[in-house]
């Protein structure tokens, strides 16, 4: 039963990786499908950003669920709005279909699937956390190695699409199949989640589990927004090398390559923090790492971004990534700790999700990647320093 606790919600990380980089390669086709003209880039992007708004609600949301009714019931909700928008999104018209109500539409579900993996976090890091019986670092770096998992599956699964469909096929109709394949890990998630037994820790609260959490940790959950949110910023910065940057430069030949190696890189990195926090402080593994990689990203992003510097520059910045959980978990009590992780985590995409965004009006975009790595730096340095343990 613990096993299947954690892996229950661990495939929900998984979900949400797979999400993010489902879409990320496509923007430009999702773009020119759904907002035709000379802003179809900036329309695509906004496909990101709709997930990115609806997140914050989500974790209010399903935290609240997750800490009132269960973490179980949480986590099967998360999965079953995410799946049904999945497959409604790769069913959808486009403009040349039915117009202005094309993008509406897409906009729409691309929002509520943001609501419902916004709403993942926080109940399932708490459940995976209260299950465990491994150090918290170690568990830590577990939980977050699912994301960079469901990336390295998304970005398979986007090569081999493109491989055997063509470039002529896939923009016809194959991108919705693509698509609803979304929809696939959050079905089998909910088949395993429906059999769970709740967290051994877990009890229904005697008040409002929000109200409890802003009143008696609302310090550390502001703290938590700021640490996030840095790390964040980090990670979006560079978001549009997928999409757009190695395209500008020349490079869109080994997009696919660098997507999977890279991702590979991130989830060694993420894995190998927990065990390294054994035998180093933790904020000086966090701040070592995010210090090498500001240095490392000029080389990287506008001297000479070469396979080798990108996959390096992965690999050193996701060293932090995998200490979130462990940063975070101590800081809420049990009886809001799904809304306090979920709010803090997502709360944080409030500051760090607009990168892209300002990445892509800054020239050249290499600059932009390593101006908005630094304000990420620098935030997360201070979340984190503020974040004292108990």
């Amino acid at each position: 039963m613990r096993a299947r606790a954690m892996f229950s919600a661990y495939l929900g990380w998984i979900m949400d990786g797979y999400d993010a980089l489902l879409v990320t390669p496509i923007m430009p086709l999702l773009g020119e499908l759904f907002f035709p003209g000379p802003f179809s880039l900036l329309g695509g992007l906004s496909t990101l950003v709709a997930t990115l708004v609806g997140r914050p609600l989500g974790s209010v949301a399903m935290g609240y669920v997750g800490d009132r009714f269960g973490r179980r019931i949480g986590l099967l909700t998360t999965v079953l709005g995410y799946s049904l928008s999945a497959l409604i999104i790769a069913l959808l018209p486009i403009y040349a279909t039915i117009g202005a109500l094309a993008p509406l539409a897409l906009l729409t579900f691309r929002f509520l699937q943001g609501i419902f993996l916004g709403g993942e976090w926080g109940p399932g890091t708490a459940m995976i956390m209260e299950w465990s019986r491994w150090r918290k670092e170690v568990t830590s770096a577990f939980v977050q190695s699912g994301y960079p998992i469901g990336v390295v599956i998304a970005t398979i699964v986007n090569v081999l699409f493109l491989t055997y469909m063509g470039p002529i096929s896939f923009n016809a109709y194959g991108w919705r199949i693509y698509m609803g394949t979304g929809a696939i890990v959050a079905v089998l998630a909910f088949i395993i989640r429906s059999r769970l037994i709740e967290s051994p820790l877990w009890s229904k609260p005697k008040a409002n589990p929000l109200t409890l959490l802003f009143r008696y940790s609302g310090a550390w959950l502001g703290l938590g927004v700021l640490f996030t949110g840095g790390l964040l910023t980090i990670y979006y910065s560079t978001y549009l090398i997928y999409s757009d940057f190695l395209k500008v430069i020349g490079e869109a030949s080994i997009i696919p390559s660098v997507m999977l190696i890279s991702t590979i890189a991130a989830v060694i990195a993420v894995l190998l923090a927990g065990p390294l926090a054994l035998a180093i402080n933790y904020r000086w593994l966090i701040i070592g790492t995010l210090i090498i990689s500001l240095a490392y990203a000029p080389i990287t992003l506008m001297i000479y971004p070469s396979f080798t510097n990108l996959v390096i520059l992965a690999f050193i910045e996701n060293f932090a990534m995998g200490l979130v959980p462990y940063v975070l978990i101590d800081k809420f009590d049990v009886q809001y700790r799904a809304s306090g992780l979920g709010v803090s985590y997502n709360w944080g995409l409030l500051i760090g999700g607009w990168a892209p965004m300002i990445v892509g009006f800054i020239s050249p975009m290499g600059l932009g990647m390593v101006i908005m790595m630094a304000v990420g730096v620098a935030l997360t340095i201070t979340g984190l320093l503020m974040l004292s343990r108990k």
